[in-house]
């Protein structure tokens, strides 16, 4: 977001931890994680969710495949 103009900032989620801030008026999205920002759009907003999505998928799949959990094939492959 451009620090010369006051921007109208709108929360449209988040907690403690992680917060999504809008600007309608130059349409930038505030992400907020820990102490890290990022100034995106929506578009880039929409791939973002998109691959932390299949990486939750990916995650699970790894982990009902360990041996903790007994079962020894493996059930990853891509997703694409």
């Amino acid at each position: 977001m451009n620090s010369n103009k006051q921007h109208k900032k709108v929360s449209l989620a988040g907690n403690a931890d992680c917060r999504v801030v809008f600007c309608p008026d130059c349409g930038t999205l505030e992400i907020t994680l820990g102490a890290t920002k990022i100034h995106t759009n929506c578009e880039s907003l929409h791939i973002l969710s998109s691959v932390l999505n299949h990486a939750k998928v990916r995650i699970a799949q790894m982990q009902d495949a360990s041996p903790a959990n007994r079962n020894t094939r493996p059930t990853i492959s891509r997703i694409h």
